[in-house]
């Protein structure tokens, strides 16, 4: 009777372990694919939602720009693209800098991607890969492309943190593989650096580009 109970745990004990072994064979690929498949639908819904917004009517500039702003808000990691976006130099800003800073550079983003809503009209943008860069990026690659044959295709990808505690937003552009975040994270830090490091020297330029605009 003791030998049976102990062939039972081991029985039990060895089933165990091949449920664990599988669990750790097959769960990961499982979330990874998730991953893939979330910051995937996230690009498509967004290139969605730019391509209605741009052919939609407006009555008045500030319209078109409350569109951005709601895409935006939507689709994108506002506050993680602020602070990328002005390098090692965001943390030595002061409180009141950084607030000012974050005004500008949305005034100014949004104020320039609502102008170039009429370049956008009439183009298509379809998802064609999506790979893993680490646990917490997924970059998902599609392509430009202009019916009319007008513009040459354009190989657009979107860099999304896909975090696990947070939902899937993008964080960078990339076009013909250069990172707009990256670009002008280099334009950002230039400026400062040429004003020696004074961050409000960047706001400064900030503030005169928004009022062209």
């Amino acid at each position: 009777m003791a030998l049976e109970i102990k062939d039972m745990f081991i029985a039990k004990a060895r089933l165990v372990a091949l449920v664990t072994m599988l669990v750790s064979l097959f769960a990961l690929p499982v979330k990874a694919d998730e991953r893939l498949d979330m910051s995937r639908a996230l690009v498509q819904e967004m290139a969605s939602a730019v391509k209605q917004a741009v052919e939609a009517d407006y009555e008045s500039d500030e319209a078109r720009i409350q569109a951005v702003d709601g895409l935006l808000d939507t689709y994108f990691d506002f506050e993680g693209i602020t602070r990328f976006s002005a390098g090692r130099y965001w943390k030595k800003a002061t409180a009141e800098e950084k607030q000012e800073y974050t005004m500008l550079f949305r005034k100014v983003l949004t104020g320039l991607a609502a102008r170039q809503f009429d370049q956008l009209k009439g183009l298509d943008y379809t998802v064609t890969d999506a790979v893993s860069k680490g646990k917490k990026l997924v970059l998902v690659t599609g392509v430009m492309k202009d019916p009319t044959g007008a513009q040459a295709d354009a190989v657009v990808s979107w860099r999304v943190s896909t975090a696990a505690d947070k939902a899937p937003l993008i964080i960078d552009v990339e076009i013909e593989n250069i990172s707009m975040l990256i670009t002008q994270q280099q334009e950002n830090t230039s400026i400062i650096r040429k004003n020696g490091g004074k961050f409000s020297a960047l706001n400064d330029v900030l503030r005169e580009t928004a009022e062209g605009l």
